[in-house]
């Protein structure tokens, strides 16, 4: 397939000569981390615990992390939560690591900066808990026969937080200012293939793609699609990004800068989300979201309740759940995936090679001794929490932790056990170095274990560490053998994010592959789109291109007094139904 004549745009900059480092990597595909890293209260950028990894500058869920807690879907665990009726009033204290660069939906694509404005504005569409499209904003839309244009229907008497209405108008506006080139908007790749917007009439808004673009749903359904009153934006120009105003359940109160940003109850609040409780105005008076940049000092802010909400670490969060003073909320069916990749050089790109490693990890022991039980074993190529994961083709596909099997593939490929003990069919021996990144301790442990098991079972392997950046070289020039990746993203895209051809290190290329990655990426249909990505996903598996291994836990904490707190589909911290035990 013609790169160039992908129909996504998110692709082009994935792949221009501009990602020349992890840093800029990240903040280019910035997806709205928010999206996890909403959740994780921390904006994505936090350390999901000694391991985790400091999810290092302010990414969203974009790309390879080092183990950023990014909060990726499912919801709080209800069990947790006490039950009562909701109180007014209070102010609840959370944590973000840094200032935020800019509050504005088209300025920025920072982890950080979702985790607080997606309070602040309203979006057209939402992710439901079946991974499709619901209405918010909108209240339905249609598309063409073609896929090229959306026709979005928008709510009437929506306010925003200055008095002035969202209507159709303010909705073309928002995304135009995405669009302008003068704008240099961060966010753009967030749009696909979007050329232009159409005022229908005034609650109608037509949007023109030059090619179908699937992920387009996901993409404004994060803080990144916010609508911005055109009259506050007009009113303070280059200083909208520090005084924000959107149509959402909070508004903007007050930032003085390296101590915090505080956020009110907006009185006048319609909740048009289906996943909601609460269809009125929030609970809670403020949110008070204040910068505390040491996981250690989050931590003893909310064992002395400062603190009401704070993302944990596996290593703490046992003792925590047995603490009658905090709850934990877990997002376990996160938007990331662990994996195996292969060089593309003999014999790993012999199927049969890489199909035996695959059945030689022990998925559940890593799990249980790496991460604590904080993780998913996870036998699609896919995080688990996005849509079309199946577990039963992972089962039928996958290659579940299986030795015999392991032995019977390779012994049917001709190799055989040599007299040093290592497999050998007589050109290649099974020995190999086994590449993964610093920062992480949970993939430090599971390396170790998977090092364990492939050496018992006849393979000599190595291993070796090095920081992100310098390991994206090393796998881009194809230095490698096999390389343990972590990477996180809200949509199914993130198949043609790592395998359309070259792949995203130049290491997969499947012409056969490539079409059906378009299929799925140009389905407008979002139950339609689901066959599409399954298709993609029974192909990957059987051609063994990597080996899937976990989707790890975003872990949260909060104080016992804290009721309603939960995270949606996508990892978003959800504070409409939150309320304090006063």
């Amino acid at each position: 397939m013609d790169q160039t004549n992908s129909p996504n745009r998110l692709l082009d900059v994935i792949r221009s000569d501009r990602l020349v480092t992890r840093r800029g990597f990240v903040r280019l595909l910035g997806l709205g981390a928010a999206i996890p890293v909403g959740a994780s209260l921390l904006a994505a950028c936090e350390t999901d615990d000694d391991d985790d990894d400091v999810v290092v500058d302010d990414t969203d869920p974009a790309a390879p992390d080092d183990d950023p807690d990014e909060v990726d879907d499912d919801v709080a665990d209800d069990e947790d939560v006490p039950d009562g009726e909701p109180q007014r009033g209070g102010i609840l204290n959370l944590a973000i690591i840094e200032d935020p660069d800019s509050m504005d939906p088209a300025g920025t694509i920072q982890a950080t900066a979702s985790s607080v404005q997606a309070h602040i504005y309203d979006r057209l569409v939402y992710i439901s808990e079946d991974r499709t499209p619901e209405p918010w904003v909108a209240e339905d839309w249609e598309a063409s026969d073609d896929g090229t244009e959306l026709t979005f229907h928008i709510r009437s008497g929506v306010m925003f937080h200055d008095g002035t209405e969202l209507d159709g108008d303010a909705v073309k506006q928002s995304f135009e200012r995405i669009l302008d080139p003068d704008m240099a908007s961060p966010a753009l790749a967030q749009m696909g293939t979007l050329q232009e917007l159409e005022l229908i009439d005034d609650h109608s808004v037509l949007f023109r793609f030059e090619e179908p673009y699937a992920p387009f749903y996901t993409n404004i359904s994060i803080s990144y699609g916010g609508i911005v009153s055109p009259a506050a934006v007009e009113e303070h120009g280059d200083g909208f990004g520090r005084n924000p105003v959107g149509s959402g359940p909070f508004q903007f109160k007050e930032w003085p800068t390296g101590q915090r940003i505080a956020l009110e109850r907006f009185e006048d609040y319609v909740n048009y989300r289906g996943d909601d409780t609460n269809d009125g105005a929030a609970y809670v008076d403020e949110l008070h979201f204040d910068i505390i940049s040491d996981v250690s000092t989050r931590l003893a802010a909310l064992e002395s309740g400062e603190l009401d909400i704070s993302d944990v670490d596996r290593q703490q969060a046992p003792d925590i759940e047995e603490d009658p003073n905090f709850q934990i909320i877990r997002w376990e069916d996160a938007t990331n995936h662990n994996f195996l990749e292969f060089v593309d050089r003999e014999p790993f790109n012999y199927p049969e090679v890489r199909r035996a490693i695959a059945c030689c990890v022990d998925r559940q022991t890593i799990v249980d001794a790496a991460y604590n039980g904080y993780a998913s074993p996870n036998l699609l190529p896919m995080p688990t929490g996005l849509a079309g994961w199946d577990e039963e083709i992972g089962m039928e596909h996958g290659y579940p932790f299986d030795l015999d099997r392991a032995q019977q593939i390779l012994e049917d490929a001709g190799w055989e056990i040599g007299d040093d003990g290592v497999w050998t069919d007589g050109e290649h021996r099974l020995d190999f170095t086994l590449l993964f990144y610093s920062g992480n301790e949970n993939i430090r442990v599971a390396c170790e274990i998977l090092q364990a098991t492939l050496n018992d079972f006849g393979m000599d392997v190595e291993l070796q560490v090095m920081d992100f950046g310098a390991m994206q070289g090393v796998i881009e020039e194809g230095d490698f053998d096999v390389n343990w990746m972590r990477w996180t993203w809200p949509d199914p895209v993130i198949l043609s994010l790592l395998f359309e051809s070259p792949g995203w290190v130049g290491q997969v290329s499947d012409e056969e592959l490539d079409e059906l990655l378009l299929a799925a990426d140009t389905e407008m249909d979002p139950d339609a789109r689901i066959d599409r990505v399954q298709d993609a996903l029974r192909y990957i598996l059987d051609q063994a291109i990597v080996a899937p291994i976990l989707t790890d836990w975003v872990i949260n904490a909060a104080g016992s007094h804290v009721h309603g707190y939960r995270l949606d589909t996508l990892g978003g911290a959800r504070y409409i139904d939150v309320w304090l035990e006063q």
